[in-house]
């Protein structure tokens, strides 16, 4: 009885052996690589005003470079942003937006004193842009537009939380 209940025992863990395929080992870290990769990601505020903030100042870079021979259409068809350039007072008539109005006022009104305006980064009054606006040498302003969700498609991975 001992015995056929031993050999029962010993061909049921045979058995259990035989069914476990160990050939197919998944490389976990590989695994967990790939988990993480795909893992649904929340872009801050902050970070999408960081994002505009650094891609203006890239921006502001390529236009103010005194070698650049690209014009302000080409570099907005480049980074695919809406680029307005001109005083401020003639902007504040192209945009329809009243909070970027009362902005490029406050410009007029500060370039009238001749103040040093520092680069700003605004919103429109919905939320849904972003505006970079800096002044050139010529006394102009400039604005650069972006879009939130064209700053999602683009912002940094390591940004990323």
């Amino acid at each position: 009885m001992k015995k056929s209940l031993f050999l029962s025992c010993l061909i049921s863990i045979i058995l259990l052996f035989q069914s476990c395929d160990f050939s197919k080992r998944i490389d976990t870290t590989a695994a967990v690589k790939e988990m993480k990769s795909r893992q649904v990601k929340r872009i801050l505020p902050l970070d999408i005003t960081n994002k505009a903030d650094t891609w203006g100042q890239e921006i502001q870079a390529v236009i103010e470079n005194p070698s650049n021979t690209l014009s302000l259409d080409s570099i907005s068809k480049q980074f695919q942003i809406r680029i307005q350039s001109g005083k401020a007072l003639v902007l504040k008539q192209q945009n329809k937006d009243k909070k970027i109005q009362e902005v490029l006022d406050a410009l007029d009104y500060s370039l009238s004193l001749k103040q040093e305006i520092p680069p700003s980064i605004q919103k429109n009054t919905t939320g849904d842009s972003l505006f970079y606006i800096f002044i050139n040498k010529k006394q102009e302003v400039i604005l650069l537009g972006f879009s939130k969700s064209q700053i999602v498609m683009n912002i940094d991975k390591p940004l990323i939380k």
